[in-house]
């Protein structure tokens, strides 16, 4: 049956794959992939940059859909590189976007704003409007996710009118959407009427054979909105109605915010049973590195009271030792893409007050004695300035000094290579000892300054799974994965700054990148809540010996 359909896809045109490619890509993305790279195949054989340009951003587009961010990135790059080699600003045009929603997707909200506001540009340059409102919606989403909720309600609503202006059948789409991102948007505000409201106009526009994500994504908004308005066993049979449907389609998202709602659903009806049931299958698919489901620690908290209800107390307190150090870094992150992406508009003008003169002798009078009391004020506040000022100074020379032996220490206990011997000379388990000498080489090698090192990284080059991974990582290094990980690079960059003059010429975002950090702000946090001190401090401290 493989072949015959192999062999009928062959004797296609490139006009008829790529005429199945478009009528599948929303509503079955896994059929549509099998035409994308039969598309491939043929376009490959043509020497047409162009069109093998097009058949990678088609290829890409679906391994998006399918959630196979790494495939979907390589594509997109690969297609990128010809676009810009003919010169093609539509095909640069729509990788820029798909690589900005591949970011989007994998939670790296910075880089998607710096490919949008890029793609925006091109857009601009085209006159391109339907692509500026496509850009427009994507920057919308941003504002979403990353809880800036009243501008992304500003964003949809204005984008939504101006859809509906153009009354283009192309646009059809990208209205739903709105209405779709609109519905969402309302119900993280908690408010469930216009939440409702909108989600059912989405819906009236879809069906499972017409824009079936869209679809799914609304009847996902109307399940929420059920338990958030209490009727849990109505928001269960409507999920379970879905599940069917969302498995067909592919995508992990909505199958995991499913389980999710299925999950808290039961457990606001105390049926543990069934919560440890889907919170354990989201434990699966989020095993995956590339994919960011931001409610993991809700899930696994959730599993910590749910396995003492039911007496397994292992398994508890691997859940809240897993919900206890999951990584906290949405609300920074939100800080800094809304700081991106926020224009500034308001120009406020200068006005003038002109005071009677008949007032004027009264208003001297007020000024001297505030002036006087200002004064004395100031004077105390820079003693108290100066006094603080130093006594902090001190203490900085101190912590630097506590530092430096700090480093001795660790430059002396690397070079005697200790650490690892000590702790395994009183293991029996041979494979907690197997990953522990793993461990060694990994630190040896140093695949922790990868900014792609991740647990399932590490445990795929121990060749474990990363749950156990994670367990002898917690007793024996007694620290959880995190933490371990970026103490290491903590370290490493203690030393190396210490010893490398050009290094520490860098700037703080070319040093973080040096060792594993993608994003300065979370290289700074992390440097000054192990050193008590920033990265800068710590620079200048050295140059200034």
């Amino acid at each position: 049956m493989l072949y015959a359909q192999s062999d009928s896809l062959a004797q296609k045109s490139y006009e008829d794959l790529d005429s199945l490619y478009l009528v599948y890509r929303y509503n079955n993305p896994k059929k549509a992939k099998i035409y994308a790279d039969e598309l491939y195949v043929k376009v490959q054989m043509t020497k047409d940059d162009r069109k093998i340009g097009e058949a990678l951003f088609r290829k890409a587009f679906i391994a998006q859909s399918l959630n196979d961010n790494d495939d979907a990135f390589k594509h997109v790059e690969n297609s990128l590189s010809i676009a810009k080699k003919i010169n093609s600003d539509s095909l640069i045009l729509k990788n820029i976007v798909l690589k900005g929603n591949i970011f989007s997707l994998k939670g790296d909200y910075k880089n998607a704003t710096d490919q949008y506001l890029s793609a925006k540009d091109i857009a601009k340059s085209m006159g391109s409007i339907n692509a500026i409102l496509n850009i427009n919606h994507n920057i919308g989403f941003l504002k979403k996710q990353t809880n800036d909720l009243k501008e992304a309600v500003q964003i949809f609503t204005e984008n939504l009118e101006l859809i509906r202006q153009q009354k283009s059948s192309d646009l059809e789409r990208l209205e739903i959407k709105s209405l779709s991102f609109l519905s969402d948007t309302y119900l993280k505000m908690q408010d469930y009427k216009n939440a409702e409201l909108y989600a059912n106009e989405a819906l009236q526009k879809t069906s499972f054979k017409k824009f079936q994500d869209l679809y799914i994504y609304n009847s996902v908004s109307k399940f929420i909105i059920s338990f958030q308005q209490k009727k849990y066993k109505i928001s269960i049979n409507h999920i379970n109605s879905l599940i069917h449907g969302i498995l067909e389609f592919g995508d992990r998202q909505y199958l995991t915010t499913s389980y999710l709602y299925l999950g808290k659903n039961y457990l606001q009806l105390q049926e543990c049973d069934s919560v440890i049931k889907y919170f354990e299958k989201i434990k699966v698919i989020t095993a995956k590195e590339d994919f960011e489901f931001p409610e993991l620690k809700e899930v696994h908290h959730s599993l910590g009271i749910c396995y003492t209800k039911i007496g397994d107390k292992e398994k508890s307190l691997e859940n809240q030792k897993l919900a206890a150090t999951f990584d906290q870094k949405y609300d920074s992150i939100n800080v800094i893409v809304n700081n991106e992406l926020h224009i500034k508009n308001d120009i406020v003008p200068l006005k003038e007050k002109i005071e009677s003169l008949d007032d004027y002798g009264q208003q001297q009078k007020s000024r001297a004695t505030l002036w006087y009391s200002i004064s004395g004020v100031l004077i105390l506040s820079l003693l108290l300035f100066f006094f603080l000022y130093r006594k902090k100074q001190q203490q900085a020379k101190k912590r630097f000094q506590e530092l430096l032996q700090t480093i001795d220490a660790l430059e002396q206990s690397k070079t005697e290579s200790q650490l690892v011997k000590t702790t395994t000379s009183v293991i029996t388990d041979e494979s907690v000892l197997e990953i522990l000498e793993g461990l060694k080489t990994f630190e040896e090698k140093k695949y922790y300054l990868r900014q792609d090192c991740t647990l399932g990284f590490v445990a795929k080059k121990l060749k474990t799974n990363t749950s156990y991974l994670s367990n002898v990582i917690n007793t024996y290094k007694e620290k959880p994965f995190t933490s371990y990980l970026t103490e290491l690079r903590i370290n490493a960059a203690l030393i190396r700054l210490r010893n490398d003059q050009k290094l520490r010429a860098y700037t703080i975002k070319a040093i973080a990148e040096e060792f594993g950090f993608k994003r300065q702000e979370t290289f700074s946090k992390a440097f000054k809540a192990q050193t008590k001190m920033l990265p800068s401090h710590y620079i200048k401290s050295i140059n200034n010996q």
